[in-house]
């Protein structure tokens, strides 16, 4: 009986940490590398009528640029806005997002200068304009270049004139989104604690510290 408890004993032993870890480097399942979507491809045209600078709302694109991204390279229109107004161009002009900007016509620039600059006709959403209910006229607008300037210059005016927190940390030049100053946001070269020079005593030595 004392043979059969020994070799039941022997049976039961543990494996050692080791090989317990290589069975579970084993059992691990391999994950599939995600697949690549190409992007499509930018249609290349060797035309000899293409432009090599067109203007798009006071801003000078490259010819080769295609509509997508010409378009936010206006100043206040960004990604989302102008992949939108691409959309509609398509649909409605029948122009397509990916060809070249050198390529369109005088007309179809203003055709799409008109749609960045007026979202309400063409039913763009309020809640992607950059300009909603304005204080003056209550309405959902979208500024571009110098008029977007113009109206940020005209709001920290306003909260400087009435004295807030934003106008005060404006008028001090300080962070004005709330974040902190102790560390960050500091101009000059004068770093850390300034500590006052000794002063010379009358008999033209240092003053000595007791």
């Amino acid at each position: 009986m004392a043979k059969d408890k020994k070799s039941s004993g022997k049976n039961t032993k543990k494996k050692p940490e080791k090989q317990q870890k290589q069975s579970q480097k084993k059992s691990v399942v391999t994950r599939e590398k995600p697949v690549n979507i190409p992007k499509p491809k930018v249609r290349v045209s060797d035309d000899e009528n293409m432009r090599g600078i067109v203007r798009i709302s006071g801003k000078d694109v490259e010819g080769h640029v295609p509509v997508r991204k010409a378009m936010y390279a206006v100043k206040g229109v960004g990604r989302r806005y102008a992949s939108i107004c691409a959309d509609i161009a398509h649909e409605k002009l029948g122009i397509d997002p990916y060809t070249q900007v050198g390529l369109l016509t005088d007309e179809q620039l203003s055709k799409i200068e008109e749609i960045i600059t007026t979202p309400a006709e063409n039913n763009i959403p309020s809640f992607i304009r950059n300009r909603r209910k304005n204080y003056l006229t209550g309405e959902d607008e979208h500024l571009i270049t110098n008029e977007l300037g113009f109206a940020i210059k005209t709001d920290v005016e306003k909260e400087m004139k009435s004295k807030s927190w934003r106008g005060i940390s404006h008028m001090f030049r300080k962070k004005v989104r709330g974040q902190r100053t102790k560390s960050s946001g500091r101009k000059g070269t004068t770093m850390g604690v300034s500590k006052k020079k000794p002063q010379p005593s009358k008999g033209g030595s240092p003053a000595k510290k007791k």
